[in-house]
């Protein structure tokens, strides 16, 4: 058992960072006690006082309250880079320099000021015979800043959707964004726990890499009983003419005939109608499939007119839950701010579950368009008792959002608490490797590559490879192959 002694200051923001690194990354247990000190200490419950230690410098959590959520307290750029043999190279996002005997008396601002792309060197050292090890990287404090969105709540900027734009993030402009920094601090605080107490190897548990696999149901179908001919005419057109998709343009045009009509003929041959194949996929992979409905309209101009009460819909709810897959949430566009929304669309999605038949032990989902805002919509996805959320991704760039490539705990810093709710963090939405609007490649082949290398990560540290594809984006053979790819050759 390890026993962390912290300083009194923020204590639920200490115990919460605590448990992510120590419980959920590490698995290890661990005794919390508060005492009047200036940095983060680590031993081994039971050891002597004369026992060895880790001491770990206190940078964000000990920031004074006038700078706090201010922007004097965001990380000073450009970030130093700790290289170390068991991890690589580590951006530091907080930390200060280990005093030498000239800095002796040096101020913690002073000592942080001075963190630099030359800090390398100066942030890992041993004491008294190698009974004692500082690291001056705020491991737990730089955690914490990437898991609770701390940057999002301080910057303003937002795109035309309200959401907060990859480019103004650290992790984007210090180019760590394709690299999961909290399991790689977790990393190096396991090396220095080892260093001291080589007795711990083999406490901890070893997590194994898994696809989480999800589908936002934005369309379910491109012809349904609430969409005219002059619709799918439009659409087929501008497919064929403005975007010169021809393959997409004629599997549209060819639902014409029979749009009027409806029925089985159309729906069997829909462009949007994948689900079917999708689970199939996913069952020849060994994988369980989440499909997100919008319970819902909210704002007519981004989400589809469709309700759980259509016939269609409703039979896809009991197809999905009858083979084994999970049903979610898809909030609409307009509800990432409203409580009351939240609420509300999560009782028609649990009621139209109940009349399809469908139980589950657990309830989750994504937001639409991924608006999300710090800390607001977790904390409503909360209040509707909602067991995890899936929205933490950028838009228009796949990686990590969060630094962290497994669920985990969230933290609400207007209430300073630790929520139920759990977020899996979206790490490849499809459109953003796939679609050059948002980023992505329409060279199959880098597309696939970009999309292994983030997967790599994850595996690196036996985490989760959390996958968006919507099924409305299989409109064409090239799409189909990159997904089967990602599922049977990604290992």
């Amino acid at each position: 058992m390890l026993m962390l002694r912290c300083p009194r200051s923020r204590q639920p923001e200490r115990a919460y960072a605590a448990r992510v690194l120590l419980e959920e990354v590490l698995g290890l247990p661990f005794i919390l006690e508060w005492e009047d000190r200036e940095d983060w200490e680590l031993r081994v419950a039971g050891d002597s006082g004369q026992g060895a230690v880790l001491l770990l410098s206190d940078v964000l959590l000990g920031m004074p309250e006038r700078k706090w959520l201010s922007p004097d307290s965001l990380p000073r750029e450009p970030l130093a880079r700790l290289d170390m043999e068991e991890v690589g190279s580590l951006p530091v996002i907080y930390g200060e320099l280990l005093e030498t005997e000239g800095e002796r008396g040096s101020s913690h601002e002073e000592k942080r000021a001075a963190v630099g792309p030359d800090a390398e060197g100066r942030l890992i050292r041993e004491e008294g015979e190698g009974t004692v090890l500082r690291c001056g990287l705020d491991l737990f404090g730089s955690s914490f800043f990437m898991l609770t969105r701390y940057e999002e709540m301080v910057i303003p900027d937002r795109d035309s959707h309200g959401r907060f734009p990859v480019r103004a993030s650290l992790a984007y402009r210090e180019d760590f964004l394709d690299f999961p920094v909290v399991n790689a601090y977790a990393e190096l605080l396991w090396s220095l726990l080892l260093r001291l107490w080589p007795r711990l190897d083999g406490l901890r548990r070893r997590r194994q890499v898994r696809k989480v696999v999800s589908h936002d149901v934005d369309h379910p179908f491109f012809a349904h009983r609430r969409r005219g001919r002059f619709s799918l005419i439009k659409e087929a057109a501008a497919d064929a003419l403005k975007r010169r998709d021809f393959e997409a343009a004629w599997k549209k045009g060819r639902l014409l005939p029979w749009a009027a009509g409806g029925g089985d003929r159309v729906r069997e041959t829909d462009p949007y109608n994948t689900f079917r194949w999708l689970m199939e996929q996913s069952e020849r992979a060994g994988v369980r499939s989440s499909f997100y409905f919008i319970p819902e309209q909210t704002d007519p101009r981004y989400d589809e007119a469709y309700t759980l009460e259509d016939p269609e819909i409703a039979g896809l709810l009991r197809t999905i839950h009858a083979r084994g897959h999970e049903i979610g949430l898809h909030p609409g566009y307009g509800a990432y701010l409203s409580p009351q929304d939240i609420r509300r669309q999560f009782a028609l999605l649990r009621q139209g579950a109940e009349v399809a038949g469908v139980r589950q032990d657990a309830w989750g989902g994504r937001q639409h368009f991924l608006r999300w805002r710090a800390p607001d919509t977790w904390q409503a996805w909360e209040e509707a008792g909602l067991d995890y959320d899936s929205s933490l991704g950028y838009p228009d760039s796949p990686g990590f959002r969060c630094g962290i490539c497994q669920e985990y705990p969230v933290f609400n810093l207007a209430t300073r608490r630790m929520l139920k709710l759990r977020e899996r963090p979206l790490i490849v939405m499809e459109q953003t490797v796939w679609h050059p609007e948002h980023g992505g490649d329409r060279c199959e082949a880098r597309a696939f590559e970009r999309i292994r290398r983030l997967y790599r990560q994850c595996a690196r540290y036996g985490g989760d490879f959390t996958l968006l594809w919507h099924n409305s984006e299989l409109v064409h053979q090239a799409d189909r192959r990159l997904y089967r790819k990602c599922l049977e050759e990604l290992s």
